[in-house]
C-alpha cells in the first residue's frame, strides 16, 4: 500500500515555482482538509500513458482529504483553468501527520472526465496487491464496496461535481 503525503511535490522539487497551501474547510459542502497546488513554473510535468498532460506549468490541482472517508478527490486544472478530470483516490486511511494531510492508497480509482464519462481504473494493481498480500481480502472487497458506491453518486451528480470543486478553486485563488 503505497502513503502519499500531499506536500509531495514540493518535497520532490523544493526549489520550484509551486504555490502550496492547505486550508481546513468545515462547511455545509465539506469538512476536512483541502490542498491547492499551482504549478506557476513548477519544473513538474507528469503525463499519462494515453498521452494526456495533467500537471504542467500553469495548471492547478485540488486534492480534498476528508477524515471521515476512505475516497480522497484530486481535481486537475489546466493554465485556462479547465477541469481536465476528477480522479478519486480509493483509501485504506485518510489522515493528517504533523499537519500534512495523506492517504494510504488501495490502488483501486475512479476517474470522471469533463464529458461525464466514468472510468475504474487500476483493477489489475488491486488484483496483484491481493496476490502479493499487499493488501487483505477485507481491504480487497472494502476497495470495490467504495469504488462502487461512489460510481452509483456519481451517476447522479456529476453537474454538482463541476461546481463543487470549481467553487473552492475559486476560493483558493481570491
Amino acid at each position: 500500500m503505497k502513503k502519499r503525503y500531499a506536500n509531495r511535490h514540493k518535497i520532490d522539487k523544493p526549489n520550484s515555482d509551486l504555490i502550496y497551501l492547505v486550508k481546513s474547510i468545515n462547511d455545509n459542502y465539506f469538512k476536512g482538509d483541502i490542498c491547492y497546488y499551482n504549478f506557476k513554473n513548477a519544473d513538474i510535468k507528469i503525463t499519462l500513458s494515453n498521452g494526456k498532460v495533467i500537471i504542467d506549468n500553469n495548471y492547478r490541482l485540488l486534492e480534498f482529504y476528508d477524515y471521515n472517508s476512505k475516497v480522497k478527490l484530486s481535481t486537475f486544472y489546466n493554465e485556462n483553468r479547465e477541469i481536465i478530470e476528477w480522479y478519486f483516490d480509493i483509501s485504506n486511511e485518510i489522515g493528517k501527520e504533523n499537519g500534512v494531510p495523506y492517504e494510504e492508497d488501495l490502488y483501486l480509482d475512479v476517474v470522471v472526465k469533463p464529458n461525464g464519462e466514468i472510468m475504474l481504473l487500476d483493477e489489475d494493481e488491486l488484483e496483484n496487491a491481493l496476490k502479493t498480500n499487499d493488501i487483505t481480502k477485507e481491504e480487497y472487497e472494502m476497495a470495490y464496496s467504495e469504488a462502487n458506491k461512489l460510481i452509483d453518486l456519481l451517476e447522479t451528480k456529476k453537474e454538482k461535481l463541476k461546481s463543487f470543486t470549481n467553487n473552492y478553486l475559486n476560493y483558493f485563488e481570491r
